[in-house]
């Protein structure tokens, strides 16, 4: 029994006017948690209240659970507190279910007929639009990603927090009152700040595209683990990384190593390297960051604007490449990022 379970029924139990102890088949004390085992008397069985020594035991129905509790408490408190559990329980396990059914869609790991069979058994809705966020926490300790969030993300209407692994949750997102992606990025960071603040630690977030039928689940899911894998890569300074605005990015991840390795190799080489400083890169990389502006790029930088345009000067005559037209800056820009593409084989595995 998971741990989350364990506090409702403790809760419960404190709402009623007697101590009232769960345990298992063995006798191990659950509620309270303990670890000694409380003696058993013979014969106990569902329905029937069985007083030994100092309690009085009533064994759940349909369940491997034990109910303890003081010998004067009567048989109408044990039977309420065995159905509050028991319905519990069974509402754990429908719960279960549900979230097996939505894994295996996820993981596109269903024939068409047992799709349909759980929509129906399940009463998933089949048209409602969605998307996936897969939300990947850095440090887990004890605990699942899952049994985490799920307890510092509230849900919407149509919402689902589905366990992926250990480290990972998808949130499968109605998006029928989202207009606009930045909303889904908003909610990402807002999603992100609060599980830094409650559970103290960071994670990267996927998002995938719009699934306007259930069916397409798994596309959502398959582009926000993507979107996590190729943005680590190329955007490696970011956390939230929307699979529809890494369009360049998604196309530089599907060449060849050999062949990406080939390209930069044009231009960063052994008859380049005294020119491309730690410094000349990161000038370089600046001056994209504020779309080839040379005003902006200087006062970023805290440098004259001359020395800006020296240094461009001087990879113009290297390079026959000048930054400040956009030709040559995209094709410079490609080369440098396909050294990235030849290294970095890194993937998430879900």
């Amino acid at each position: 029994m998971n741990q989350q379970l364990l506090v409702r029924i403790a809760q419960i139990f404190g709402q009623l006017n007697s101590p009232i102890s769960l345990l298992d088949e063995s006798g191990l004390s659950l509620i309270p948690q303990g670890d000694r085992l409380r003696p058993l008397p013979a014969g106990l069985e569902e329905e029937t209240p069985i007083s030994f020594q100092d309690s009085r035991f009533l064994k759940i129905s349909g369940q491997r659970y034990i109910l303890e509790a003081p010998k004067d408490t009567s048989d109408d408190l044990m039977f309420l507190a065995s159905r509050l559990v028991e319905t519990l329980l069974q509402s754990e396990a429908q719960n279960g279910s549900i979230t097996s059914a939505y894994q295996r869609m996820l993981q596109n790991d269903l024939s068409v007929a047992e799709q349909e069979v759980m929509i129906s058994e399940y009463h998933i809705p089949e048209d409602l639009p969605r998307c996936v966020l897969l939300l990947h926490m850095m440090q887990v300790q004890g605990r699942t990603a899952a049994e985490i969030l799920s307890e510092i993300i509230p849900l919407s209407a149509g919402d689902v927090l589905v366990p992926m692994d250990h480290h990972a949750a998808a949130l499968i997102k109605c998006t029928a009152e989202i207009e606009e992606i930045d909303d889904l990025q908003q909610l990402a960071g807002a999603i992100q700040d609060t599980v830094l603040d409650e559970a103290g630690t960071a994670m990267m977030i996927g998002i995938g595209g719009e699934a306007r039928q259930v069916g397409d689940l798994h596309q959502s899911y398959r582009q926000a683990r993507r979107a996590i894998e190729i943005g680590r890569i190329f955007r490696p300074e970011k956390t939230v990384f929307i699979y529809s605005s890494l369009l360049l990015e998604r196309f530089l991840s599907d060449i060849p190593p050999e062949t990406a390795a080939h390209y930069h190799n044009l231009l960063f080489n052994p008859n380049t390297s005294r020119l491309f400083s730690e410094e000349i890169l990161q000038t370089v990389e600046m001056f994209f960051r504020k779309d080839l502006n040379l005003s902006d790029t200087a006062r970023q930088l805290y440098i004259h604007r001359n020395t800006l345009v020296y240094r461009l000067d001087k990879i113009q005559r290297q390079t026959g490449l000048d930054l400040r037209r956009f030709d040559d800056a995209v094709t410079f820009k490609m080369l440098l990022e396909m050294r990235k593409c030849a290294e970095n084989t890194t993937k998430i595995t879900l």
